[in-house]
């Protein structure tokens, strides 16, 4: 089907066709491209405007298998819902909690490792210093712990992991500050260490 074809068929008929044509996806994909931006702009918060761009990109490539014509009358309706869902979900946890990366990457420039960050040496140390920490913390979770911080790190929201999962939603909050806690205590001690 080419581009000019796609062009004339309506949002709910785009949905479908998606499910098995990728230029139909990318069709509407382009149409809501400029929704996704102005919630982006709208929702953010400082720097957060790109990573709420892709978060409403991913919210719209979830929307399309899930739009159900017998229940949802207009995709549109529904693809800005789960849009602004998701960028909400992401604001909520980038707002509850650093990113275990920024946790310790925060750390080790408040210990002043990072004095020069572009230089190749300091660079190079950085990774070395992250590698390690994220080693160390690896090395305290458990297997249940582990798969929920993959799942998370994927991009999911506390719901999505929990129903990936198959736990409640509760269970994968306690998982995290479990998580949290092994982070502080491997940084504690790294700077007991140092001193």
């Amino acid at each position: 089907m080419s581009d000019p074809e796609l062009d004339l068929r309506s949002d709910e008929e785009l949905a479908q066709l998606a499910r098995t044509s990728v230029e139909a996806e990318g069709a509407l994909l382009s149409r809501y491209l400029r929704l996704i931006r102005y919630y982006a702009g709208r929702f953010a918060q400082g720097g957060d405007v790109d990573d709420l761009v892709q978060e409403g990109l991913i919210a719209l490539l979830q929307a399309i298998p899930e739009f159900d014509p017998a229940r949802e009358k207009h995709f549109s309706a529904f693809a800005q819902v789960c849009i602004c869902n998701r960028m909400r979900s992401f604001l909520r946890r980038e707002r509850n909690a650093a990113s275990p990366a920024e946790d310790l990457l925060e750390e080790l420039e408040a210990r002043g490792e990072f004095v020069d960050p572009d230089t190749p040496e300091s660079i190079l140390l950085e990774r070395e210093a992250f590698r390690d920490a994220c080693l160390q913390v690896m090395a305290q979770l458990s297997d249940r712990e582990w798969r929920i911080l993959q799942v998370l790190l994927d991009g999911a929201s506390y719901q999505d992991a929990a129903g990936k999962l198959g736990v409640s939603v509760k269970s994968i909050d306690n998982a995290m500050q479990r998580i949290r806690r092994k982070m502080r205590a491997v940084r504690g001690a790294d700077h007991s260490e140092q001193t």
